[in-house]
């Protein structure tokens, strides 16, 4: 299952804990302030969101810090800001004594793929804020996009 799929399932309101809230995908993308194809494009699992989305999801769980927290210190979109997840990533980082070349070993990137990261230079500096946005409209805490019904998404066919 692509990540976009989850997204729109729970867009969709019929998975859940989220069945009673339905959103059309205009409304969605009015409201987190998005294109209307860059939120289809989303959907479709053809976007960034595919692959910058469970790298931040893998951030906070090598970091063991809530997802959210990485993007803002009081865990809501609307505290978000361009660089502030870098700097957030490299604060816990340090705080947890791991150098940068621990962290990209780690993550499974070399130190050239994670530098951006903590420079504030890489696509999780949007897709962080719009699916914690997202999560917020969906009333969900954003990790449940990456692990829907406890599983990986990747791992799943579907779910309920």
């Amino acid at each position: 299952m692509k990540l976009g799929e989850v997204i729109k399932k729970e867009r969709e309101g019929k998975t859940g804990l989220n069945r009673h809230r339905q959103l059309t995908v205009e409304e969605v993308a009015e409201k987190l302030g998005v294109a209307l194809d860059d939120w289809r494009a989303i959907e479709a699992g053809d976007s960034a969101v595919e692959k910058w989305f469970p790298i931040l999801c893998q951030l906070a769980v090598k970091l063991q810090v809530p997802t959210s927290r990485l993007l803002a210190k009081s865990g809501k979109s609307k505290d978000t800001r361009v660089g502030q997840a870098a700097h957030l990533i490299r604060e816990h980082r340090e705080e947890r004594g791991k150098t940068i070349e621990e962290m990209a070993e780690l993550m499974e990137l070399t130190v050239d793929e994670y530098l951006p990261i903590e420079k504030g230079t890489s696509p999780i500096e949007k897709v962080g804020p719009l699916m914690l946005g997202f999560a917020e409209l969906i009333e969900q805490p954003v990790f449940n996009l990456y692990l829907p019904c406890g599983v990986l998404y990747q791992k799943l066919d579907d779910y309920p």
